[in-house]
């Protein structure tokens, strides 16, 4: 009778932690990044009344249950929009990697940062997230060839993620020019003072906005003049290449002709570059020239034919300074600045960790992990390079939430206070058993 007792106690304290552990699930069921925990229970040791090892049926008496331990679900919670800019959600396996005023690193699928008053990216209690700066900032101005991609490194090179508050772009001068679209070499005629009907030239004009060194906006006008008469074989442009300064300057004039076959593909061109522009040469591009051996040689910049689609389009290098417009993050997880001139430029790069076996991390808060000698040492997936592969996407303006489900947890809230309530009846009827007993010897 007395073990009754003990089950029922035994009972008791067990569901009585699972539903501490529920209830803290539920006040949790907003917290951003929050992994909720189920709990497990186990028998504690039978005694055995009567009966040998050999016998089919035993008479044995469990002494209740006790609490195991609380599992951890690390699924992903649902994703929610979010206004701020520095807000991200991983998608996949991974982790943010934050840093805290003791310089321990933990990790967190909480996605909720923002910049502190030293431009640091931080979670909401102050520590700095990990990531790979691109190294392309000296002071507040983005260097002369910014990185286009960054690679991580190793684990051991990740270090606090800074975003300047201010920051500009310098100029870069147009170093190349390419043109595409038709010469129309169409034959023009008109009556002179003679009264005779000649041939006259033909003239197209390509213009374009380049960028000296400065930050200057020059003008380019390169003028094509068909010479006349031609021959059946072939068509020759004059051209004149002149580059003026905003104020109508003239900086560089060169002169040269382009010659193109019966097909009207391009086969020379003595026009190569302006010498100078503010300082820096500018090479012109009017394509390949035509080789039978090679398709679309000869057709894939000017081209000397009638009746084409006038449509032209101009390819060049070169930008003029800008400042800090915003930043956003892509999927890769680079920071990326945009300045007025339309430049975008990658300054850091967000770490996302792994771990071989992530229900091995041992749990610092809700939202709050570090690794243990269960989960390994945290880790980027390589490929046989050497170079990290990006195995989880980024949403940038995304929050990821808790991933309870409410409905079971409430259900098993239920089944759980209907267990505590039926262990503390076994221990109420215990009772009036044993004062029956003693009722009896009255």
């Amino acid at each position: 009778m007395n073990i009754s007792f003990y089950n029922g106690v035994s009972g008791m304290k067990s569901q009585q932690y699972g539903i501490d552990l529920l209830s803290d699930n539920i006040a949790n069921v907003n917290t951003p990044g929050y992994k909720s925990s189920s709990m497990e229970f186990s028998t504690i040791f039978a005694q055995q009344l009567s009966g040998s090892l050999f016998d089919p049926l035993t008479s044995d008496i469990g002494l209740g249950a006790v609490s195991k331990g609380a599992r951890l679900d690390f699924s992903s919670g649902s994703i929610v929009d979010s206004d701020n800019k520095y807000d991200m959600v991983i998608e996949g396996s991974g982790w943010f990697g934050i840093q805290d005023a003791k310089n321990d690193i933990n990790y967190t699928r909480a996605g909720q940062f923002n910049r502190d008053a030293d431009g640091f990216l931080v979670d909401g209690s102050g520590n700095h997230v990990l990531g790979t700066s691109a190294n392309n900032i000296i002071g507040t101005k983005i260097i002369e060839n910014p990185a286009k991609t960054i690679e991580l490194g190793s684990v051991s090179e990740q270090q606090p993620i800074q975003i300047p508050d201010t920051l500009t772009i310098p100029s870069v001068a147009t170093s190349f020019i390419n043109f595409k679209g038709p010469l129309d070499p169409k034959k023009i005629e008109k009556v002179d003072s003679n009264g005779e009907t000649v041939e006259v030239p033909n003239i197209e004009v390509y213009r374009a906005d380049v960028f000296d060194s400065q930050g200057n906006i020059n003008k380019l006008n390169v003028t094509f003049t068909k010479h006349v008469p031609q021959d059946v074989s072939s068509t020759t442009w004059d051209a004149e290449a002149v580059l003026n300064d905003e104020n109508g300057n003239i900086l560089s004039t060169e002169n040269g002709q382009l010659t193109f076959n019966g097909r009207g593909a391009l086969t020379s061109s003595t026009l190569n570059s302006i010498i100078d522009n503010n300082g820096n040469p500018l090479a012109l591009g009017f394509g390949t020239f035509f080789d039978p051996n090679i398709p679309n040689s000869g057709y894939d910049g000017l081209v000397s034919l009638a009746g084409l689609d006038s449509s032209r389009d101009i390819e060049k290098d070169g930008n003029p300074s800008g400042t800090l417009q915003d930043y956003g993050i892509d999927n890769l997880g680079n920071i990326q600045a945009t300045f007025s001139n339309g430049k975008t430029v990658p300054i850091s790069k967000v770490a996302i960790f792994h771990f071989r076996n992530e229900e091995g991390l041992e749990k610092l808060s809700g939202t709050t992990f570090k690794e243990s000698t269960n989960s390994g040492s945290a880790k980027f997936f390589q490929d046989e390079n050497g170079k990290t592969l990006s195995v989880s996407n980024i949403k940038n303006r995304k929050i990821e939430m808790s991933n309870l489900n409410i409905s079971t947890a409430l259900t098993d809230l239920l089944v759980m206070q209907k267990a505590f309530d039926a262990s503390s009846k076994s221990i109420t009827t215990s009772d009036q058993m044993v004062q029956n007993a003693i009722n009896m010897k009255k």
